[in-house]
């Protein structure tokens, strides 16, 4: 699949299937694998652009800090040069920072938005926490520890509780050909850090899902709540026993909200 060179980056995507655009944006330190096990059922209906951000996966990785302004000119920028006028968009987590900018500062690319399992700005306790594995991470604690840590943040414990199911995540991230670097990590930190978007998510006007899970611990349900009550237009679905990234946990449920929000608009 090919990479392309948008703004001060050569960034990595890939197309699957035909129909209306569908954009999916991922969050803080996962690449366009991340939505593999939704990509296929997606692709049946609309053209699903998947993609990493700076920082993570095939793209590249700038030394300075990152903004979620610049990442999300970067998913504009993508737009532009894929000829998409207009598109669906899910953003999981730091994905929906992005979201929530892009519908605020470039709302005629936007079709609808699905806001999953995101926030008007980052919680306090996770940031130290993501500062913490950043220490580590450069003090060269082994990764499959660091992963088994994100993975209690990151997940339902029902859902960590299934035979192998641990190491199976574990081993997954760890056999990723392109992990993440300790420069990505610094740079998408420093963009998460400084993004709040409670003085404009009312400007929003435009169909929004958001997403929420109640066994999430990055971004509990009363932030979610809080994002989508400060956008006038947004619809809300929560999912049950679920973690911070539910196309993970059930993807089929997940896909079927999803589709069932975006199928309604015109």
């Amino acid at each position: 699949m090919p990479k392309i060179k948008i703004n001060d980056i050569e960034m990595y995507y890939e197309i699957h299937g035909k129909g209306e655009p569908l954009v999916l944006i991922a969050g803080f330190s996962a690449d366009h694998t991340t939505w593999s096990n939704v990509v296929t059922q997606f692709a049946k209906k609309y053209r699903v652009i998947v993609f990493d951000h700076r920082g993570a996966g095939q793209t590249s990785v700038p030394k300075d800090p990152y903004s979620i302004d610049q990442l999300t000119d970067d998913v504009v920028a993508l737009c532009y040069a894929l000829q998409i006028k207009k598109a669906h968009f899910i953003g999981n987590s730091m994905g929906g920072f992005i979201l929530q900018t892009l519908a605020y500062r470039y709302p005629h690319l936007v079709k609808s938005a699905v806001m999953s399992n995101s926030a008007c700005t980052i919680e306090s306790v996770f940031f130290i926490y993501l500062q913490a594995q950043l220490e580590l991470i450069k003090a060269k604690v082994p990764a499959d520890l660091l992963l088994k840590s994100s993975c209690c943040w990151a997940f339902s414990f029902s859902f960590l509780s299934r035979p192998g199911m641990l190491d199976y995540l574990i081993q997954t991230r760890l056999n990723n050909p392109y992990p993440f670097t300790t420069t990505g990590y610094e740079g998408q930190l420093a963009a998460c850090k400084t993004f709040d978007s409670r003085t404009w998510l009312n400007k929003i006007n435009l169909p929004v899902l958001v997403i929420g899970a109640d066994q999430d611990l990055i971004f509990p349900e009363s932030m979610i709540h809080e994002l989508a009550n400060q956008i006038p237009s947004a619809q809300y679905y929560g999912f049950k026993s679920c973690g911070h990234v539910p196309y993970l946990e059930y993807p089929n449920e997940f896909v079927e909200v999803a589709l069932t929000f975006i199928e309604k608009i015109y």
